[in-house]
This record gives structure tokens, C-alpha cells and sequence, in this order.
């Protein structure tokens, strides 16, 4: 899915440059399920493709739910015929100040077996502590995650969207969990992730290479971003400074390219659109 590390003297956008990090990721693997992976649900509605979920989740060597996230995923198991809700498996952990969660649908899954964990710390919110028990799983188990697949939504409250992109600028600044665990929050149709500094180069699924309104986005969340070069988008940047008040790429989208090549000198979030992941 990723591959991070690979030293290089010259940047995947083509340009001349001291050696350097690079990163790979191949998005048309994210849900075939061949690494080790964490999916975490936080408290919004889950709007994604049926299929899709059932398979993220049931093939997942993790599963948490965050407070109300428990009542939105036993809606989404109850809304399952009654043999797809045989096969569901439970979360193995349940995180939170537990304000949203409703007693019922705690008490349900405690006699079902899930482990529930009371984070009521208001310094962070519940998606942090949910990322920090997950660590502490990883550490307790001696194992280590590939990914972390987080269902969420980018509709409703701005303040939220914006706790969870703050998140992940967390999981870098303070480690939150193994360097090499990747963190992609998924809303509807849309994958979203933070780049950091140095090169990328990335596989772009035939269906959004495909479907017109595919867009894309590269925002400098946190701080500007002085120096962004791109190849294969439609609006492409040559050393250019991405910055709120300046330049902000925010409805960006593919020119075809099976890859897009990134070089950045400092962190972006980067959002792309994958058609199959949205539900009816």
C-alpha cells in the first residue's frame, strides 16, 4: 500500500535534488486486504458502499469503535440482512468519554465480549485516545499495524473535521503510534492523508483517472507550504508556495496519469476522490 524510506538523488517529479525521502503509495491496494490493519469508526453516520465496509471491517486485524460510533456501526450491522449480521464480527475495543454513546448499545456489546475502554481526558478528543489505545494494544501485543483505516465524514460540524485533521498532524508530532503505521481517514467517496515533507509518488485507481469529477486536493494545514512541484494533475505546481491567503489547491483534479508525483517541503493533506466507496 506504502512504502516509505527509499533514499534518492533525484525527486520522482524529475527534478535534481539531495538525497531525500520518498514515498510510495499505491491507493488500488488499499482494499484488497493483503497488509495487517487497524479500522477505527468515529462518531458519524457510515454513508460508504455496504460492501465495502463489511469487507474493511471483517478483514481487519483490529476493529475499534469511538463512543457513538458504536451506536452508528450497530445501526449499520442492524440495517444487514440476518446473515450478513451473523458474520460481522464485534469490535474488539470500544474508546471514549463515552458522552455520545447511548447505555443500551454499550451494555449490548460489553455482554458481547467487546472490551470497553473510558478515556474521559477533555485534552484530547476521542479519535486521539482512540489512536493512543490502539498503540498501546500494538505494544501490549507486540505486533505493529500497516494501516489505520478510519471511517469518518467531512460533512457536518467544521469543528470536528478540523479535530481530525489535527489528529493526524498528533500522530506525527507526537507519535502516536509506529512510525510506519499509516493513518487515512475515509469519508464517502474520499481518501484523505498527510504527506510529509520530501517526495511521493502515488497510483491513482482507474476509476477516479476515469470519472470526471474525480477531484483531488493538496492543502497546507498547520503551516505554508514553500515549495510544492507536481506531475500528472490537471492544474500542475512548479516550486510553488501553497499558503491560506495565497494559493490553496483545493479543487485540483487527475490529467489522466496513472501516477501523481508530489515534492514538498512541508507537510500537506492531500484528499482524493474513489467513486466505488460511496454508498447508495
Amino acid at each position: 500500500m506504502a512504502v516509505n524510506g527509499i533514499l534518492s538523488k533525484q525527486g520522482p517529479c524529475g527534478q535534481s535534488c539531495s538525497v531525500v525521502k520518498c514515498w510510495k503509495w499505491n491507493v488500488n491496494d488499499i482494499f484488497e486486504y493483503h497488509s495487517k490493519y487497524a479500522v477505527v469508526v468515529l462518531n458519524r453516520t457510515i454513508s460508504q458502499n455496504e460492501e465495502v465496509i463489511k469487507k474493511v471491517w471483517n478483514n481487519a486485524s483490529l476493529r475499534i469503535t469511538v463512543d457513538g460510533g458504536t451506536v452508528h456501526w450497530d445501526r449499520f450491522v442492524n440495517s444487514l440482512s440476518e446473515n450478513d449480521q451473523t458474520i460481522m464480527k464485534i469490535p474488539d475495543l470500544i474508546t471514549g468519554d463515552f458522552d455520545s454513546i447511548t447505555e443500551d448499545v454499550l451494555q449490548k456489546y460489553k455482554k458481547k465480549g467487546c472490551k470497553t475502554i473510558h478515556t474521559p481526558d477533555q485534552s484530547h478528543t476521542d479519535f486521539t485516545k482512540a489512536l493512543i489505545e490502539l498503540n498501546n494494544y500494538c505494544e501490549e501485543h507486540q505486533t505493529k499495524m500497516d494501516e489505520v483505516l478510519v471511517i469518518a465524514q467531512t460533512s457536518g460540524r467544521l469543528d470536528q473535521i478540523l479535530g481530525n485533521i489535527q489528529t493526524l498532524h498528533l500522530v506525527k508530532e507526537n507519535g502516536l503510534v509506529h512510525p510506519k503505521t499509516r493513518i487515512y481517514i475515509m469519508s464517502d467517496d474520499s481518501l484523505s492523508w498527510l504527506l510529509q515533507p520530501g517526495d511521493h509518488i502515488i497510483d491513482i485507481p482507474e476509476e477516479s483517472r476515469g470519472y470526471k469529477r474525480a477531484g483531488c486536493s493538496l492543502i497546507p494545514v498547520g503551516e505554508p507550504c514553500t515549495s510544492v512541484t507536481t506531475s500528472g494533475l490537471k492544474w500542475n505546481l512548479d516550486n510553488q508556495e501553497l499558503k491560506f491567503g495565497k494559493l490553496v489547491s483545493t479543487s485540483n483534479a487527475f490529467d489522466g496519469s496513472e501516477q501523481v508525483k508530489i515534492k514538498c517541503s512541508h507537510t500537506l493533506l492531500w484528499s482524493m476522490k474513489v467513486p466505488s466507496l460511496m454508498g447508495k
